[in-house]
């Protein structure tokens, strides 16, 4: 997806559902620091509901539902990451920097989760869950928190250096490249 985004703009941003909207939401967060990104009271909700509804599908459908709203949730961001690679003049370190650690937390989280929650229709039962079931939950819970807390302390200054970034790396891109695809 990264490097759809990166070879062929116009057809990801057509193509990856939400994907043209988030970029920009990104790029004006890189761009003036103002996003839902810096202020944990709005990014929380969305998390929230985003996990919520992660759960319910996963479970309900034994992981199929779950992991396309995993590839849509990792489209959204791959369309960003490949856009910001792009526009960066380094497609490899702005890739690389694109992807936010409070990101890939956040993935890894709901990787686990999911395998955990497509369980119980695999096994037809509700709640079949064990003691190391548990274990594994509270280890992707504190992926999360660590997700929220992360991003919380760090995206002002992420999404600053991100900006500074592009600023050095591709100057004449710079005034243009974060407002317009490509």
């Amino acid at each position: 997806m990264i490097l759809l985004a990166e070879l062929w703009p116009h057809a990801a941003a057509a193509g990856i559902l939400h994907g043209e909207a988030y970029r920009v939401e990104m790029f004006g967060w890189v761009a003036t620091g103002a996003a839902p990104e810096n202020d944990w009271r709005q990014f929380l909700p969305v998390h929230l509901e985003h996990l919520g509804l992660f759960l319910v599908l996963t479970w309900l459908t034994g992981g199929y539902l779950g992991l396309v709203m995993g590839a849509a949730l990792v489209g959204w961001m791959s369309c960003f990451v490949g856009a910001f690679a792009l526009a960066s003049g380094h497609p490899v370190l702005g890739a690389a920097a694109a992807w936010v650690p409070w990101a890939v937390l956040r993935v890894f989280a709901f990787v686990l989760l999911g395998a955990l929650f497509a369980r119980p229709l695999l096994v037809r039962r509700p709640w079949p869950f064990t003691r190391l079931e548990y274990r594994l939950m509270a280890l992707a819970a504190a992926g999360l928190v660590a997700d929220a807390l992360l991003k919380a302390a760090l995206a002002p200054t992420y999404g600053l250096w991100l900006r500074q970034m592009a600023r050095h790396a591709a100057p004449a891109l710079y005034s243009g490249a974060f407002r317009t695809w490509g």
